[in-house]
């Protein structure tokens, strides 16, 4: 007996290998689902079975249909019509629908698709990583938040063999030829007016910093680089100013070799650029929502200090699941605009890279080793999500 079910709908008819979601559409694009769930503690398949024998379960267990959606992207659903019968039919069966790669949501959209097929709203709990959405209803339909990233960079960083990790026995603060790395790898406002930051504050060159991806389209960064949610993060009287950079002086940079269709970049490739500084600015996927993904976990596991551009809700976030962060190395709590990045980086700029060395190894290495560590064995448990997914139904 368990306290819920799991069924599967338009799954590949493979045997030899794991479970396989189909998605929508004519493009015959699939997701495993061991990469959805299958890194969360506590996780295992007793209480999955496919669609057809719900007849043999718990009539009265609630039973979640699982599907996958990409918000903002796609909010398709690839259900069966024997499963949205049984959502309309069946008062213990409910839809969870996985949609956690990114945290912008449409939920507008998704109700709409939802509204089109007949499938009844208050019957859809959707598994995201938008933190604001959890527990609430939007739209008609039921959010809740898993610690996606968190957990799937673990399982990365514990198995893929060809990935940047750093021990404490390899770590070669002494060696460390440049004070910073920065990645910026695909446009985003804030890694625009961030890379103009570091232009004007005449820092690039005590840092290792790379500037898009290699399948950047100039007409896209061009387009995001003149938008308003650029421009409002720089003062406007240096408008001007920063429309000429971007023709003349923010071109692409380019660190390790990039694999323009993965732009996760788990290579080892890039650790000689970890080992050669000594500390990371990380620009996150997202400067509005609190959203932490493997661009902040990828620091911890190669023992730099870090400071993340964009919400300050990110480090505290950080710091109630128990991690250390490093706002009084950089000299500020906060970057969340141009002007408050000239501060970081002045005060960067002043400090003699010799005295940051001694700084870090007696003051931060003890909290280093800390973040690796509790990163690897925190836990983040898949029975926690199925009872959040039980009370977003009104379920006991």
């Amino acid at each position: 007996m368990y306290k819920c079910y799991f069924l599967l709908d338009n799954i590949l008819e493979s045997p030899h290998s794991g479970i396989t979601l189909k998605l929508p559409g004519a493009s015959n694009h699939t997701v495993p689902l061991d990469y959805m769930l299958g890194h969360f503690d506590d996780f295992n398949y007793r209480n999955f079975f496919h669609t057809n024998q719900i007849e043999i379960l718990d009539p009265h267990a609630p039973k979640f249909i699982v599907s996958i959606v990409h918000m903002p992207t796609w909010v398709d659903t690839n259900l069966s019509q024997d499963s949205i019968d049984l959502l309309k039919n069946d008062p213990n069966v409910y839809l969870c629908l996985i949609s956690v790669l990114e945290c912008v949501l449409s939920t507008k959209e998704l109700a709409d698709e939802l509204n089109s097929k007949g499938i009844p709203l208050h019957k859809v709990v959707v598994m995201t990583s938008n933190m604001q959405a959890h527990g609430n209803n939007i739209d008609g339909v039921n959010y809740i938040c898993v610690n996606f990233w968190e957990s799937i960079s673990r399982h990365h960083h514990q198995t893929l063999p060809n990935i940047s990790i750093t021990t404490p026995s390899q770590l070669s603060i002494n060696r460390a030829s440049k004070k910073f790395l920065c990645l910026n790898r695909n446009i985003k406002p804030h890694r625009i007016w961030l890379m103009y930051s570091i232009l004007r504050s005449n820092v690039i060159k005590q840092g290792h910093v790379s500037f898009n991806l290699p399948s950047v389209n100039r007409r896209e960064f061009e387009m995001v680089s003149r938008s308003h949610d650029t421009l409002k993060r720089i003062p406007e009287s240096l408008h001007d100013d920063f429309k000429r950079a971007l023709v003349r002086e923010l071109y692409n940079r380019k660190l390790d070799i990039l694999d323009k269709y993965h732009i996760i970049n788990y290579n080892s490739s890039i650790k000689p650029y970890y080992n050669d500084s000594l500390f990371s600015i990380i620009t996150e996927s997202d400067t509005s929502l609190n959203f932490i993904t493997e661009k902040t976990y990828k620091a911890m596991m190669n023992l730099h200090p870090f400071f993340i551009v964009g919400n300050p809700d990110q480090h505290a976030l950080l710091r109630t699941r128990g991690y250390h962060t490093f706002e009084d190395l950089f000299g500020i709590d906060q970057v969340t605009n141009y002007t408050e990045a000239l501060a970081m980086w002045s005060h960067i700029d002043s400090k003699n890279i010799d005295v940051l060395k001694q700084n870090i190894k007696k003051k931060y290495l003890d909290k280093l080793i800390h973040n690796q560590q509790l990163f690897l064995s925190r836990k983040i448990s898949w029975n926690d999500i199925t009872d959040n997914l039980i009370t977003a139904v009104g379920s006991d």
